[in-house]
């Protein structure tokens, strides 16, 4: 909640703005039909992961957390303020599959991945390449979504899918 909360006082902050962080719930004209394919990609993308990796009978606490919190705090920070700062950093671009991508896009996915492929446990730190890149490859999807519709609410969504689809299959 407090990373949420932080995320959101940075985008108030007029050097970013909330729309121009895509903290809206109106989507760009024409988008929703054009992102309904990716939209679909991505929860294929994570029903196969469900199947492949079942996860076994989730507590109520685990079930609470994957339907709330990590895409409501981790969409606005990752395909949000974080995207915006690093495009505005890094302006190169190129137009691929119908949207601009900057580096931002890239940098930002990686570093979704990196931080769920980095933990620290009895006193050692390690790191899952499997987890990054079961974890980078969808953010790009989302952050397409993000750069189409010019709206964090598409990935939300995609990403509630995502976390919380191994909870039921």
């Amino acid at each position: 909640m407090l990373a949420l909360a932080t995320t959101l006082a940075i985008a108030a902050h007029p050097a970013f703005g909330w729309r121009k962080a895509g903290f809206t719930v109106r989507q760009a004209v024409g988008s929703l039909e054009a992102s309904l394919p990716v939209l679909a990609l991505y929860c294929a993308f994570f029903v196969a992961i469900a199947l492949a990796f079942p996860s076994g009978t989730p507590t109520a606490e685990e079930a609470a957390f994957q339907l709330t919190m990590p895409e409501f705090e981790e969409e606005p920070f990752y395909r949000g303020l974080l995207l915006l700062a690093l495009d505005r950093a890094f302006t190169g671009r190129a137009r691929f599959l119908g949207v601009d991508w900057r580096w931002g896009a890239v940098l930002s996915c990686l570093l979704f991945g990196l931080a769920h492929a980095f933990g620290y446990s009895s006193g050692r730190f390690t790191f899952d390449a499997i987890t990054m890149a079961l974890t980078a490859l969808p953010a790009f999807m989302g952050v397409w979504l993000r750069l189409r519709t010019d709206s964090v609410l598409l990935p939300i969504l995609a990403h509630n899918f995502g976390n919380s689809v191994s909870l039921v299959v």
